[in-house]
């Protein structure tokens, strides 16, 4: 055949686009696995900082070896408080369970206190090696959700850590969120009083006075967001209540005497 045919022209160019479209769609799964992997690595290491693993990734620990050597996924009926296998743990996704009817149920108005409108019926939680239980939180923020993690010690009531992954807060006022400083407020303190009434709160910034007898429920609130504190302390009152986590965490501490 001549090389010069028109057959072996076309020939030719088909065979080019079929490799070229067998490498770009190499390249697209290497890209969706690589975008994946980051997603799944920006959870842990989340996950890692509320349960007080950040100094060690800090010092350099690996985040996948701190993660699967004291982590462990579970999920969580909130309904009963009990653990579940009605769903697939390994692939159950909590944000995208909010918008599907079968596994999210809508919260009452006058019971939505953190303004979700819509609750997942499944909660991913990770049980660290101590015993303690990393749970996700969110709420709405003042522009936008706020999506989170609180750590709660083998005891069911003693915070170990808090951190929010994802908000829209306003940079240098509701922002603070993230600021270390205002973190630190968190560890050691007490959602339920010993009636085991719910009294973690977050009054506005001044407010707090660490010789108060309720100064261990007490976080100080961020200066000049008293929005969004109210808007954290609204996402604290829901998910620590009896349409939160307050069962789970009742049958725990119960099943740990």
């Amino acid at each position: 055949m001549s090389n010069d045919s028109i057959f072996k022209t076309f020939l030719v160019a088909f065979l080019l686009c079929v490799v070229c479209s067998i490498l770009v769609c190499l390249a697209a799964i290497v890209r969706i696995d690589k975008e994946a992997y980051n997603k799944q690595l920006e959870i842990r290491k989340t996950v890692l900082f509320a349960g007080g693993y950040q100094q060690q990734i800090d010092d350099g620990g690996n985040i996948d070896e701190l993660f699967t050597s004291n982590m462990e996924l579970k999920l969580v009926d909130l309904a009963t408080g009990e653990y579940t296998t009605a769903v697939d743990a390994a692939t159950y996704d909590q944000k995208e369970a909010v918008d599907n009817p079968e596994l999210s149920e809508k919260i009452p108005a006058d019971l939505d206190v953190a303004g979700i409108g819509t609750r997942a019926k499944y909660a991913a939680i990770y049980l660290e090696k101590s015993g303690a239980v990393i749970l996700p939180i969110r709420g709405a923020g003042m522009w936008g959700p706020m999506y989170g993690y609180i750590a709660i010690a083998a005891d069911g009531t003693t915070v170990k850590g808090f951190t929010f992954y994802q908000h829209a807060e306003t940079p240098g006022l509701g922002a603070e969120v993230d600021n270390p400083n205002w973190k630190k407020q968190w560890p050691d303190k007490q959602v339920y009083n010993s009636s085991g009434k719910l009294a973690l709160k977050v009054v506005k910034k001044g407010k707090y006075n660490p010789n108060a007898a309720d100064a261990v429920n007490t976080i100080d609130g961020i200066a000049g967001s008293t929005v969004t504190g109210s808007k954290v302390h609204g996402i604290i009152r829901y998910w620590f209540g009896e349409n939160g986590y307050a069962p789970f965490l009742a049958k725990l501490k119960a099943e740990r005497g």
